[in-house]
């Protein structure tokens, strides 16, 4: 088997002297690629001298800095082409401790993505402060909220992949080109039913050098948000819940319409209320089950009488749910109104999106 550890760099003079034997050491099958992009410490001298002396090391230079994800889809065309079985993401820096390749080496050959992680058992961070911890810690949560991925460690880029799973990719299509390339990689392996597995190392903060990440937090979440809209799930949901606000409104300028002025002339006081209430609510749903029909769940069912009455059973229990939750918080619990009408609609509305998903507008 051959291995490839791919390790990007800029401004990496301090670290990549010291890293390339270490990781060299570990296994007589892997070979070392750096891609460098140009870095004004001219870390590319240091290889180039280096890869003269040692056929197992090879640099890739390129002309400008463009970001991590870049570095490496350059750096995964060049394996594939030079017939590399794997291929291992490593940073220069020593924050991915060498010893862990032979973890990678010796690990099953049927693993396409075999993930060094920080957050299984026996897996850490030394040298980080409360704040980065809380950063890193966040980022993964919030991805995983977003992507709904089983990999623990998401961002984690001490990565071995397989070459299959590399030459299924079209890099051509990627959305990110920094350090969300990591969380977008193993989107697309769990997605295409890849097999990932996670193994635990301690990272370790960078020994020399400066930290590239300043910056990056707010592109990555903007990364996230784009292949989280990728989720026919997600974009469902959200333009259910932007129906449902909308249908809210009619609800209510239906009710002030019929109770102030269409049916005043049939009926007053409570029995007024009640009936353009009960009216308010039918008109609203119809409004609710047409919007939710043609635009967030693009039904073509043809049995829309049927279809329909499943919509408002669903509506009705939710109704019922409702009362129920927003007396169970404020009457069983003792809790301010406001706490109720906040749980009641929060699950009532994943009820309501999830029973019309899977019953109403099941495909």
């Amino acid at each position: 088997m051959k291995y490839l550890v791919i390790i990007p760099t800029y401004n990496e003079k301090e670290n990549i002297r010291k890293i390339i034997p270490e990781v060299l050491a570990q296994s007589e099958e892997i070979d070392i690629l750096v891609v460098d992009d140009s870095s004004p410490d001219k870390t590319y001298e240091i290889v180039s001298k280096i890869s003269e002396e040692n056929n197992r090391v090879h640099l890739l230079l390129r002309a400008k800095k463009e970001g991590l994800g870049a570095a490496y889809m350059a750096g995964f065309a060049w394996a594939l082409k030079r017939g590399y079985d794997f291929i291992i993401s490593m940073d220069a820096d020593f924050s991915h401790q060498p010893k862990y390749l032979k973890n990678m080496v010796k690990a099953e050959k049927e693993i396409d993505v075999l993930d060094g992680s920080r957050y299984v058992k026996g897996g850490g961070i030394k040298g980080w402060n409360w704040k980065r911890q809380f950063n890193s810690r966040g980022a993964n949560f919030f991805t995983h909220l977003a992507l709904g991925l089983k990999t623990h460690d998401v961002t984690a880029g001490f990565k071995r992949y397989s070459r299959r799973f590399l030459e299924s990719l079209d890099f051509k299509n990627f959305i990110s080109s920094g350090y969300a390339f990591h969380v977008e990689m193993v989107m697309k392996a769990e997605r295409r039913g890849f097999i990932t597995q996670e193994f635990p190392i301690i990272f370790i903060d960078r020994r020399a050098g400066e930290s590239k990440i300043e910056g990056e937090l707010m592109k990555s979440i903007k990364v996230v948000l784009r292949l989280a809209w990728q989720r026919e799930g997600l974009r469902q949901f959200i333009k259910f819940a932007v129906v449902g606000a909308s249908a809210t409104i009619v609800d209510w300028l239906a009710f002030f319409g019929l109770s102030r002025f269409l049916m005043t002339g049939f009926f007053s006081g409570q029995t007024l209320k009640q009936i353009s209430k009960g009216l308010s609510f039918i008109i609203s749903a119809t409004a609710n089950y047409i919007t939710n029909r043609k635009w967030t769940f693009r039904s073509r069912d043809q049995h829309i009488a049927t279809q329909a009455l499943k919509f408002y059973l669903v509506a009705t229990a939710g109704l019922i749910f409702n009362n129920l939750i927003f007396y169970f918080v404020t009457k069983i619990l003792s809790w301010r109104d406001i706490w109720g009408l906040f749980f009641a609609t929060g699950i009532v509305l994943f009820w309501n999106f999830f029973a019309n998903k899977k019953w109403t507008f099941k495909k």
